[in-house]
């Protein structure tokens, strides 16, 4: 857990558009084996629906407009 004595070892770094999307493709890629794209439609389409695979919600959890 966290104290307000870590704080200071903690860095923000914010990213670009390209950035974060190669960042969430790296993602995808690494942990699904799958592209971005794919993965979103198929979790668009409710296929990951029941799913509870740690993996699967670590990259839904990356897409920006995730629902």
């Amino acid at each position: 857990m966290l104290t307000a004595s870590d704080a200071h070892d903690i860095q923000v770094v914010e990213l670009t558009t390209d950035e974060e999307h190669e960042y969430i493709q790296r993602e995808s890629r690494r942990l699904l084996g799958m592209d971005v794209e794919e993965f979103r439609q198929r979790w668009e389409a409710g296929e990951f629906r029941g799913n509870d695979d740690p993996k699967v919600t670590q990259v839904a959890m990356l897409l920006p407009d995730a629902r």
